[in-house]
């Protein structure tokens, strides 16, 4: 069960049920999930740290993430501190996903893109709530086919 606005309700009625066919004006939509979880993981898989070296002097701490703070002034770690911790398992929203195709017979949405969260999880799907000016794929194979059409000038 989700919540959404609408802005005029005497369309609908309690127990309204909605299918694909809402998605039938839009091109664009947004979704939104939780990430793939990946437990604990250390600071170069977490953020992509670059590590030590592997030579001079440089013992059993070589995918360690180097200094955490300050000396005795501060006297603290600050927050957000990019260290070791716990990956994914996050909501995350991917906006301005493009809608190839919808299936209405299957309840198939044939989105263009990457999905947040892994297999067989619930994914929120809404409209665009940012107003672009992208082509779809196949707004651009209509100018490409219409660009073939139109003949060049020739350079004197």
């Amino acid at each position: 069960m989700k919540e959404f606005r609408v802005n005029d309700t005497s369309v609908y009625k309690e127990g309204n049920e909605f299918g694909l066919e809402i998605f039938k004006d839009t091109k664009f939509v947004d979704t939104r999930s939780k990430t793939i979880g990946k437990g604990f993981a250390g600071a170069m898989k977490r953020h992509n740290f670059g590590g030590l070296r592997a030579s001079h002097g440089v013992s059993i701490s070589h995918r360690a993430h180097g200094s955490t703070g300050h000396s005795q002034d501060p006297g603290k770690v600050f927050k957000g501190k990019k260290m070791a911790g716990h990956m994914g398992d996050k909501l995350r929203t991917m906006q301005n996903i493009e809608i190839i195709k919808t299936d209405l017979e299957n309840e198939l949405l044939y989105l263009k893109g990457s999905i947040p969260g892994s297999k067989n999880s619930e994914v929120l799907v809404k409209g665009s709530v940012k107003n672009i000016s992208k082509m779809t794929i196949t707004e651009k194979l209509a100018a490409a086919e219409q660009a073939k059409k139109t003949p060049d000038k020739k350079k004197k």
